[in-house]
């Protein structure tokens, strides 16, 4: 009788971990789902700019097809589900910390754009376009990238992909919440 009583009970345990596992699983995933759009990245005011920009975009669904990229596509490595992870952790710390602790509408974001390529991962860039390195084979900068002849990444040559006008937005926005002289 105890043994099949201690078989229970481990049998038990192992279920309870497999059902914990799965509920944080699926914890873990919603929450990766619910941050990963523009509308929850929007609710800071400094990525009020972004957003706005973002949406006019072929990548924020301003496109025949309304297809639109989370920010997470662009914004996180796809090298695999780790860096994916650890991507996202990293900068969404790094995002709650610059909202609670700085002045963030006093950042300056056309700097940070100059370091553009170290917020946006080509990683991403190649999972939807999958198809990039075949359809350019042999043909200009393309077939240069996917050879390894240059260091250069998607964001590079493509400065503004995902936030088309984003320096009009950045004016309005510095504007819209600015309180102090104009005039120096």
């Amino acid at each position: 009788m105890k043994g099949k009583r201690r078989i229970v009970y481990i049998l038990a345990g192992i279920a309870a971990v497999l059902v914990l596992a799965i509920v944080a699983w699926m914890i873990m995933e919603t929450g990766v789902e619910v941050t990963s759009h523009a509308g929850f990245c929007g609710t800071c005011h400094a990525m009020e700019p972004m957003v706005a920009s973002y949406k006019e975009s072929i990548h924020g669904g301003n496109n025949p097809y309304g297809v639109a990229a989370d920010c997470t596509a662009c914004h996180t490595s796809h090298e695999n589900v780790v860096d994916f992870f650890f991507a996202k952790a990293r900068s969404g710390t790094h995002d709650i910390w610059v909202t609670l602790v700085t002045d963030e509408l006093h950042r300056d974001w056309q700097a940070k754009r100059e370091r553009r390529d170290e917020f946006v991962y080509d990683s991403g860039c190649l999972t939807c376009h999958s198809n990039l390195e075949t359809i350019t084979a042999g043909h200009g900068v393309h077939a240069k990238y996917f050879a390894g002849q240059t260091d250069r990444k998607c964001v590079d040559c493509h400065p503004g992909v995902g936030h088309e006008g984003l320096n009009k937005y950045l004016l309005l926005n510095k504007y819209r919440y600015y309180e102090g002289p104009l005039v120096p």
